[in-house]
């Protein structure tokens, strides 16, 4: 599996791997392991998504003295990687039991081929698609299920997209209902600060071409 990720760009930092693009939006690949099999290891695999303005978002009050470091507890949107039947724990399983993958000695080759293989056929592209910020919109504002959402609809739009809306766009949104007067009051507030920094960070380099 390590391969198929190296390959992709993704790097490795224990049970976790992690790729960051080039706008600062990162993904977290996690393993988590449950003991409810004596005999096999049981594990959830899930894609966790921390875009750049959603961190920044999360630590807005100290953004000037710098933004911490992504992790896989900032999470925007996220979903299990469901395993194929014959790397799957319960294959009939209904609803989250059905994400477990599990191994024993017996079959340790086909859960490990099994999880390369669906990586690079499956999970890559899709973390690939939801790496750009309208394709992880699309899929937080979608009504499939199960949901990548971790936030309001709502909420998440006007922070994923808040270098892209114009302020009429952001406004539209901020009338939604299942708002309340303190996210609208400091959304502005942030959303203000930020087109600030977006718009002195342009000049500066227009001036100095």
């Amino acid at each position: 599996m390590t391969p198929v990720m190296s390959a992709a760009g993704v790097k490795k930092k224990g049970a976790e791997y992690r790729f960051e693009n080039e706008s600062g939006d990162s993904v977290f690949l996690t393993f988590s392991t449950t003991r409810i099999d004596p005999e096999a290891c049981v594990f959830f695999a899930t894609c966790s998504f921390v875009p750049e303005p959603y961190r920044e978002w999360l630590n807005r009050q100290h953004v000037e003295a710098g933004l911490p470091l992504a992790d896989s507890s900032g999470v925007l949107a996220a979903y299990s990687v469901l395993p194929p039947d014959s790397c799957a724990h319960a294959p009939t399983a209904p609803g989250l039991a059905r994400a477990r993958w599990a191994f024993a000695d017996r079959n340790r080759p086909v859960v490990g081929a099994g999880l390369a293989g669906q990586l690079e056929a499956e999970e890559l592209p899709r973390i690939g698609r939801l790496l750009e910020r309208p394709g992880l919109l699309a899929e937080i504002t979608s009504s499939r299920s199960p949901s990548v959402r971790r936030w309001g609809a709502v909420q998440s739009e006007l922070v994923l997209m808040v270098d892209d809306y114009t302020a009429q766009q952001k406004e539209v949104l901020l009338a939604a209902p299942e708002l309340d007067d303190t996210f609208r009051r400091d959304y502005r507030e942030w959303a203000g600060k930020r087109a600030g920094t977006v718009t002195l960070a342009d000049g500066m380099g227009g001036s100095s071409s």
